[in-house]
């Protein structure tokens, strides 16, 4: 696949994130799809994949994630994204108490794509205690 079809597909995948159409994100994916969210942690499956996607995003209800810019080099494109969102139900993410409901936060993530231009590994950049700390998050250590 060529790289402009490759940042197609990039761009359609976070398009279905962003809509919710978690089927259209698992017909974007391989079969062997590996999701790397953190140096050391790797989830195997499109289905594991859209489970964390489901437990981050979907408290947020009618969030919106928006692609800002895409790069491509061969087999990879790296995607430069934004998310907007308002917890919807209690004060709590992911367990921990928060005092502020509204995230915004941008991102980074690359994916490789096979050769049938199916996308095969997602690795994502994010800092969960730059997002705990914009949420007020009760309890976090202060860092210097």
């Amino acid at each position: 696949m060529s790289v402009e079809q490759n940042k197609k597909t990039a761009r359609a995948f976070y398009e279905a994130i962003n809509a919710k159409d978690y089927d259209a994100c698992a017909r974007m994916a391989s079969s062997d799809f590996v999701y790397i969210p953190q140096l050391g942690s790797k989830l195997q499956g499109i289905d594991k994949f859209v489970a964390m996607e489901r437990a981050n995003m979907d408290p947020f209800g009618d969030f919106k994630m928006e692609v800002k810019f895409l790069a491509g080099d061969g087999d990879r494109v790296a995607v430069y994204l934004t998310f907007d969102g308002v917890l919807q139900e209690g004060d709590t993410w992911h367990g921990v108490k928060v005092g502020n409901k509204h995230m915004q936060m941008d991102f980074m993530t690359w994916l490789h794509f096979n050769e049938e231009g199916k996308i095969d590994e997602k690795r994502a950049k994010y800092d969960t205690y730059f997002i705990l700390k914009r949420m007020q998050a009760k309890g976090l250590p202060v860092l210097k």
